[in-house]
């Protein structure tokens, strides 16, 4: 079956009802002039992917185990310009 054709014009004035009509599995073709200018495709399957181990970037098993001052004066709820936190409201300068 060839694809529903439409001007751009006509495509313009009826974009989300041809965006519908592709979701649901048609193929649409706009022309510019007779030639063709663009096609409307349904999706593809929503390809499902795995995740992936991280073993293949070799991270050592201490990487979090530093204390970091900067995080631990976040996670106390202390901020200050020398921590680049800004807290409050902002001055009128």
């Amino acid at each position: 079956m060839p694809p529903a054709t439409y001007k751009i014009a006509e495509a313009r004035a009826h974009f989300s009802e041809l965006l519908a009509r592709a979701r649901s599995g048609e193929e649409i073709l706009i022309t510019k002039g007779r030639k063709p200018h663009a096609r409307l495709l349904p999706p593809a399957e929503a390809a499902s992917r795995e995740s992936a181990p991280l073993e293949h970037l070799r991270l050592p098993d201490n990487l979090f185990d530093d204390e970091d001052p900067e995080q631990a004066a976040i996670d106390a709820g202390e901020g200050s310009d020398s921590l680049g936190i800004w807290r409050g409201r902002p001055s009128d300068s």
